[in-house]
Formats: C-alpha cells, sequence, structure tokens
C-alpha cells in the first residue's frame, strides 16, 4: 500500500499553500498572525514529514531526555498532576506520530502485528464483555489502550532500511543522552542527576534509565555482531555502566541473561571464538579499570543488610494475586490494574507506588490468565516468527534479547511504560531490517528468471 503523492502534486499543493498565505497576510494581517504558530508548527511537521531520519532523531531525543519526567519538573507539580499526565500523554503520541508519517510516505506493511492486535482484541473484549463501568472508565481503558498499542505501532509502517536502522542505533544511545544531559542539568542545579538514595538516574528515574539501558545493551550488541566495530563495544559498555549505576536489580539480571545466552548459542559465524578471547582478554584490563567501581557501587544494594529487598514486590503482589483469583480467566477489564490498589492504603502511600512490577500479575488482572497468555504468545510469535529468515546474527542476538525481556517482565512495568516504547520499537525496526535483508523466496527468484 503506497499513498505518496506525486512529485507534481506536491509542487501545486505547495505554490497553492504559498498563495493563500500571501494573500492572507495583505488582506487579512491580524487573522495571519493567530494562525503564525499553527503554521510554524505544521512547517515543523512538514520537515520531519520529509526528513524521516530527522523525526527519528526526536523521537530518540524525547526519551532521551526524559521529557515526561521533565514536563513534570518544569511545572514544579512534584510528580503528579496535568502535567505528569501530559508528559505520560507526549512520550505514547510520538510512536503513533511517527508510525502515521512513515505509512503516509512509504505505507502500510502487510505483515501481522501479533501483539497490536491480542491489545485491540483484549480492549474490545472489555468494551462488549466485562464490567468496565465497575471497575474502569472508558477513558481510562482508552489511555490504557493507547499505552499499551504505543511500543508496537511502528511495527505496522514500512520504511527504508536507513530508518529502522536508525532507530536501532538511536535506542542504543538513549541512556548515553539521559545521562550526559543528566550530568549537565546537576550542575547547572536543574535536575539532580543522582536520587535521593544516591542511586544514578540522569534525567530520568534509576528504574526508568535502567529500563532504557537494557534495550540499549540489546542494540549495541545487535549492532557489534554485525560487524564487529569497536565503537558499539563502547556503546554497549557505556550503556553496561551506566545500568550498575543505577543500582537496578531486575534490569541487570536481564542484560546478564542476555549476554550468557548470546555467549552460549553463538557459533563461528556469528560470534567467532578469536572475537571471543579478544572482547574477554582485550576489554579485561580496561573493564576491571572502568566498569570495577560501577560493579562496588551497584552491589552496595544487592548485599544491603543481607537480606534480600524486594523493593515492595513482596507487598505489593497479594492485592494483584487476590483480584486474579476473584476473576481468573477473562479479568476485570484494559486498565484495572491500575486501579487495583487504594492509593490511599497507609502500606501503598509508604511504598509510594501502586504499579505491579509484574507484567504478568497486572495484565492477567486486566484481560485474566487467557488474556495474559494470549498477549505474551503474541509477542513471542512476532518476534520468534519474524526472525525465522534472518540471517543467524539477527537471530541470535533478537531471540535472546526476548528471553531477557520476558524474565524481565516478571520483575518490572516493562509493557506500559516508556521504556516499552523503545524496546519494542527496537524490536519492530529490527525485525522491519531482517524482512529488507532477507533472501526472495525461491519461487519468486525462479519468476524473476523465467
Amino acid at each position: 500500500m503506497n499513498i505518496v503523492a506525486s512529485p507534481a502534486a506536491q509542487r501545486i499543493a505547495a505554490l497553492s499553500g504559498a498563495t493563500l498565505l500571501l494573500l492572507t497576510a495583505v488582506l487579512l494581517p491580524e487573522y495571519m498572525m493567530v494562525a503564525m504558530p499553527l503554521l510554524v508548527m505544521l512547517l515543523a511537521v512538514l520537515a520531519l514529514y520529509q526528513f524521516p531520519i530527522a523525526f527519528v532523531a526526536a523521537m530518540v531525543l524525547v526519551y532521551g531526555l526524559g521529557l515526561d519526567i521533565q514536563l513534570d519538573v518544569l511545572t514544579a507539580t512534584g510528580g503528579g498532576g496535568a502535567s505528569a499526565a501530559l508528559g505520560a500523554a507526549v512520550v505514547k503520541v510520538v510512536p503513533f506520530a511517527l508510525m502515521g508519517s512513515l505509512i503516509l510516505r512509504y505505507g502500510l506493511n502487510s505483515v501481522i502485528n501479533w501483539p497490536f492486535l491480542a491489545f485491540t482484541a483484549i480492549a474490545a473484549l472489555s468494551i462488549a464483555i466485562l464490567p468496565i463501568g465497575r471497575v474502569v472508565g472508558m477513558g481510562e481503558m482508552i489511555r490504557s489502550l493507547i499505552g499499551s498499542t504505543a511500543p508496537f505501532a511502528l511495527g505496522l509502517a514500512l520504511a527504508p532500511r536507513r530508518v529502522w536502522t536508525a532507530l536501532i542505533r538511536g535506542a542504543a544511545l538513549v541512556p548515553v543522552i539521559s545521562a550526559l544531559a543528566g550530568l549537565l542539568s546537576g550542575v547547572v542545579g536543574f535536575y539532580p542527576p543522582l536520587d535521593q538514595f544516591g542511586r544514578f538516574q540522569g534525567l530520568h528515574s534509576p528504574p526508568f534509565l535502567a529500563g532504557f539501558c537494557v534495550t540499549a545493551i540489546f542494540a549495541a550488541m545487535l549492532e557489534y555482531l554485525r560487524g564487529f566495530r569497536l565503537r558499539w563495544l563502547l556503546v554497549g559498555g557505556v550503556d553496561l555502566a551506566i545500568l550498575l549505576a543505577t543500582q537496578a536489580r531486575a534490569p541487570l539480571a536481564a542484560v546478564v541473561l542476555f549476554l550468557a545466552l548470546v555467549f552460549l548459542f553463538s557459533g563461528p559465524r556469528t560470534f567467532p571464538l578469536k572475537r571471543k578471547v579478544d572482547l574477554v582478554m582485550g576489554g579485561m584490563v580496561p573493564g576491571l579499570l572502568l566498569l570495577g567501581p560501577m560493579v562496588l557501587y551497584a552491589m552496595q544494594r544487592f548485599t544491603g543488610d543481607g537480606e534480600f529487598n524486594y523493593s515492595g514486590r513482596d507487598i505489593i503482589w497479594p492485592y494483584f494475586l487476590e483480584a486474579i483469583e476473584a476473576r481468573p480467566l477473562f479479568g476485570f477489564g484494559l486498565g484495572a490494574g491500575k486501579l487495583i490498589v487504594n492509593p490511599e492504603d497507609p502500606m501503598i502511600r509508604l511504598l509510594g507506588s501502586s504499579a505491579a512490577h509484574n507484567e504478568y500479575l497486572r495484565l492477567s488482572v486486566d484481560a485474566g490468565v487467557i488474556g495474559c497468555a494470549a498477549i505474551f504468545c503474541a509477542i513471542i510469535a512476532w518476534i520468534w516468527g519474524g526472525t525465522r529468515n534472518a540471517q543467524l546474527t539477527d537471530r541470535l542476538v533478537l531471540r535472546c534479547a526476548l528471553a531477557a525481556a520476558l524474565l524481565h517482565s516478571g520483575f518490572d512495568n516493562t509493557l506500559i511504560a516508556s521504556t516499552a516504547v523503545m524496546q519494542f520499537t527496537f524490536f519492530a525496526a529490527a525485525l522491519a531490517r531482517v524482512r529488507q535483508e532477507a533472501p526472495a523466496p525461491r519461487h519468486r527468484l525462479r519468476r524473476a528468471v523465467a
């Protein structure tokens, strides 16, 4: 499907628009002053449409600079209110805007986007069958649907290979942008780079920055194995250092699993033994010098007082388990997981969060065990099936990343937060690049020869 206008039609439209603007400026100057901000915005939209790489860069900056958190800081609401909702809305709308721009310019992707369909079907089921009115309002359900499908939006669009490569490489740079800007922000006194417990947060919070680091390491490893360029090894090392500085345990566990699987299952064609030895031996001394202090810093939170700290998960998970027992098969409707916990509960107020920090529990409340299983099966089918015809390197990295993401989902919010948008945008971009690089099927080659 391609709905791009011809160059002649674009020139006629531009000439007509310029003529209309000139007449308005001469005949109705007061209206021109009112329309000027809208025209500037329209010009920006047209520029982003014309230069999709610039749009990708803008998207990477939105997430790298923590726009949702910074909007809240700028309006001094301290973590809540309309500005926080505005910031959350902006970071969820950006992938839809990029998707729309790519579809208008290059067309609609014909490959089935299973996770997007799964969430849409669950939303339809919530409207038709489940007791939405008694649990969650229609507005909240729609917001939850937008937030749930935003990570998978770009899987609906077509684009050239360079756009997908820019998205993958941009994902690897998000934590670096946040860290550098956060350090600068700390110098000028705008936003502290460390939270109240001394954990590094850049322009985000430690858990969010750690979530972006997980995706960044996936992307850096993919780009490194595709050409063994030193710069991507260095980027991945910086991302790992930032992850350690956040002292986030679940993201680090996901990364350790990912790297272990890549080392274990890579063959001589994907990750030659010589490269592994060079990586270990050549990276040992600088790694110990650079990452050693970070490891010791991170271990302070891991060891604690000798007892494992669940960070409140052991307190909040029983609320969700009780709700699942009440409606185990189909749940309470999309978005209900946000309302299961009473925010005025003294224990919840002490924790400071009503989030499940477990996507399997949250989605089982929303969609029941059946719906939760359908969503994760859709994600597995989308990524695992999408790499069937991929070159060995892409297949290895993406499938190992999928396993790590599934583990991470058991301990963090990985499908609804802004970190999810970047993670599954990375998967969508990598899968799209895989399809473009895959060899043509044999029947098409025979047809072309004939």
